[in-house]
């Protein structure tokens, strides 16, 4: 009988310890699912945190795009309405295109060597509508507003 209890007791035994084992494989499976899920919940957070940065990164865009376009409408206006008032552009009596309309808007001494750069294309005395004249009043201005800014 003696030898049946350790027989019965290394039974026992031995289940407790398969028993354990698949208790601590269970465990381990646990972790290395919630270490999965937190590594998911952490690419989730920082998706997360993208997006707002580009949602509002959109929202300022529009909002100066909206501004842009309202200053170009009152600007197109004011043109629409100096046009309706004159039949040619702003010219003088020499017949010279005076540098100020050309400049007009301008506030940047980038945007200023852009507008004086296509000018100059327009208006050089090689091409078609090219006068010598108003290249020099071009010029001149370019160069005024040059030294203010």
């Amino acid at each position: 009988m003696a030898k049946d209890l350790t027989c019965q007791g290394k039974i026992d035994m031995q289940a407790l310890e398969d028993r354990h084992k698949e208790l601590e494989k269970a465990w381990n499976d646990l972790l290395k699912e919630r270490r999965e899920f937190e590594a998911r919940i952490h690419t989730l957070e920082q998706q997360e945190k993208q997006f707002e940065l580009k949602w509002e990164l959109l929202i300022q865009e529009t909002q100066k795009l909206a501004d842009d376009k309202l200053q170009f409408e009152r600007k197109k206006k004011f043109f629409d309405q100096v046009q309706a008032h004159s039949v040619e552009p702003y010219v003088a009596e020499d017949n010279i295109v005076h540098g100020e309309m050309f400049f007009s808007g301008v506030t940047t001494p980038k945007a200023l060597k852009k507008r004086y750069k296509d000018l100059i294309k327009i208006y050089h005395p090689d091409g078609e509508s090219g006068d010598t004249a108003t290249v020099a009043e071009i010029n001149r201005e370019y160069e005024d507003l040059k030294n203010q800014m």
